[in-house]
């Protein structure tokens, strides 16, 4: 199944209006908890002025024209040949808030020429912004919990939701190189989303490289965590790692098939945990039956629906029949019979649960119940020969079950 990527839905406030103080102060954010206050110093050096300056001019040149010649200057200020760095946090604040806004700019690459974003010190170089975004907001960040605070939001502004849905868009096209190159960018902005370890799981699948893949998937979970806002993407990764496994089970041999069919269900029992969702745990049911024989476990079989014969409200029908199936495939009528019940508690016109629960009660010898359920079958299509063939197995049933000859005679008859 392929993989699901929505598009992030984000309003993203202009980024200069959230990183410059409009005066040459010390750059100060309410406090955060316990009382720390980040404090940055944006008066010295003299070229951390000037440059908090240039800021100040770009952030107005957002308004009405293009920003880009003013963060030139603002890069070139602070990169000066023989400028001392005095203040490495009040530098990198500054470096770090025009290179993120530079990636912004439609006419700047974001692996450029060091002199096309304002450099004169190796001008001919190569300089890759994302990379060099996170080196200087990773100065502040070092400084203090409470200038790391500062910084998060920083990093997922608008360049940052634009390469994420880049990646996303790119990988939902089968664009997976692409895609990998924009879930590195994004990840080298911002770890704490799920997104791009999400993409480059996906990459990872496409690519047969199921360690890598799963690996990205884990960091997809851990990124997530509890949010709620993470719960399809949770799902989703969850879903990918199972199925990731049992394919991975069915291409082994031998000892190995074993091992990963195990791996598999291990996979498939923690989707079950977390998404008992109907599409997902109708085929949990399945893969888990078929993972289970194929480790030599087959008594463990009845785990899988244990959960729902114990209340079956919690699953889909969809569900609730596959695992009655099951049920019946591992000769277990009882079982099967209740799980069709409640299928048929919830939709008294469903068919194959109608069927199947007249079967079960046959299995079971107890023919009386056969009876009304079949009558149910013969109402909703009475040119099905195969509702009319239950009758005729029930009343040989109860016939063989039959002490009294009369009696036994007028079954017969039936």
């Amino acid at each position: 199944m392929k993989p699901l990527h929505t598009s992030l839905l984000a309003a993203s406030a202009l980024l200069a209006s959230s990183i410059v103080a409009a005066s040459p102060a010390a750059a100060q954010t309410p406090a955060a908890a316990g009382g720390a206050v980040c404090e940055i110093d944006q008066n010295k050096p003299q070229n951390v002025a000037r440059a908090t300056l240039a800021m100040a001019q770009a952030q107005s040149a957002l308004a009405s024209g293009d920003p880009t010649p003013q963060l030139r200057t603002v890069v070139g200020l602070l990169n000066a040949p023989g400028m001392k760095n005095e203040n490495p946090v009040g530098r990198a604040y500054l470096l770090g808030s025009a290179y993120l806004l530079l990636l912004d700019r439609p006419s700047i690459n974001p692996i450029a020429v060091r002199s096309s974003v304002g450099h004169t010190v190796d001008p001919t170089g190569i300089i890759d912004l994302y990379a060099a975004a996170d080196s200087a907001l990773s100065i502040v960040e070092q400084s203090s919990a409470a200038c790391a605070a500062q910084v998060t939001p920083f990093r997922q502004q608008k360049p940052w939701l634009t390469v994420t849905n880049a990646a996303i868009n790119a990988v939902n096209a089968n664009k997976f190189d692409s895609a990998e190159i924009f879930a590195k960018r994004s990840l080298t902005l911002d770890k704490s989303s799920p997104y791009p370890y999400s993409v480059m799981a996906t990459v990872e699948k496409n690519r047969k490289n199921y360690p890598a893949m799963l690996e990205y998937a884990k960091k997809t979970l851990a990124a997530a965590g509890t949010d709620t806002a993470y719960a399809d993407v949770r799902e989703q990764t969850r879903f990918e790692i199972a199925t990731t496994a049992t394919l991975r089970s069915e291409a082994a041999a031998g000892a190995e098939k074993k091992t990963l069919a195990r791996e598999a269900i291990t996979a498939w029992n923690e989707l079950m945990a977390h998404s008992p969702a109907e599409v997902r745990a109708t085929a949990a049911v399945a893969n888990l039956a078929t993972l289970y024989a194929v480790a030599g476990d087959s008594a463990s079989i009845p785990k899988i629906y244990a959960p729902m014969l114990a209340d079956p409200s919690k699953f889909g029908e969809n569900a609730l029949l596959q695992a009655g199936v099951v049920a019946s495939q591992n000769k277990r009528p009882k079982d099967a019979a209740a799980l069709f019940a409640a299928v048929v508690e919830r939709n008294p016109y469903q068919r194959d649960a109608l069927n199947n629960l007249a079967a079960s009660y046959l299995f079971m010898d107890d023919f009386k119940k056969v009876g009304p359920v079949v009558a149910k079958l013969t109402a909703l299509d009475p040119s099905n020969p195969d509702s009319w063939m239950l009758y005729a197995f029930m009343y040989s049933g109860l016939m063989k079950a039959e002490k009294t000859p009369k009696l036994k005679n007028a079954y017969t008859d039936s």
